[in-house]
């Protein structure tokens, strides 16, 4: 009877190691995400599943050009995801379709179609903060940093970066 304890105990540890590191690595290390709208088009389609990278952010601050994800500013459990297009300093201004950071025109090889909401800034991005944008860039079809409602990303609402998409079920579908 004695020998029959010892050996569940292991299993029941095992196990136990085994939900917390499970646990752990979806908290702090890789997660999936579904996208969910299409904002991101053409990068990101509905649908689309994703590798989120949750360590990075931990270590390292996010650079331009990065997709992230991050809790919705506005919306209690939500989280969006978009192309980080500023970083603390800079300057950005969109003029007559185009993105400007720095006073300086940014090409945008992720994008079909010019910005169609019109003008904005010019908008300096706060220390601890980041400035996102749908690559979606026709007319209302992303709420990003030009909206009161997402704003300024503070870092602290990071929760990783998109590393790969997984899966697209629109490819699939014409199988």
């Amino acid at each position: 009877m004695k020998l029959k304890i010892g050996k569940l105990s292991i299993w029941l540890i095992c196990f136990a190691f085994a939900v917390l590191f499970a646990y752990s690595v979806n908290q702090y290390g890789f997660a999936l995400s579904i996208v969910n709208g299409t904002s991101m088009q053409p990068t990101l389609h509905d649908g689309d599943r994703l590798l989120i990278n949750r360590f990075k952010f931990l270590l390292d601050t996010p650079q331009v050009g990065d997709v992230v994800t991050f809790k919705d500013p506005s919306t209690e459990g939500r989280y969006l995801v978009k192309r980080v297009v500023g970083l603390a300093g800079d300057i950005i201004e969109i003029e007559n379709g185009t993105l400007y950071r720095n006073g300086e025109k940014i090409a945008e090889q992720y994008i079909d179609t010019p910005i169609e909401d019109g003008n904005y800034g010019p908008k300096t991005v706060e220390f601890g903060t980041i400035f996102v944008m749908g690559d979606n860039r026709e007319r209302y079809a992303s709420r990003d940093s030009r909206y009161d409602s997402v704003g300024l990303i503070p870092y602290q609402l990071l929760d990783g970066k998109v590393e790969m998409i997984l899966w697209r079920p629109s490819l699939s579908a014409s199988l």
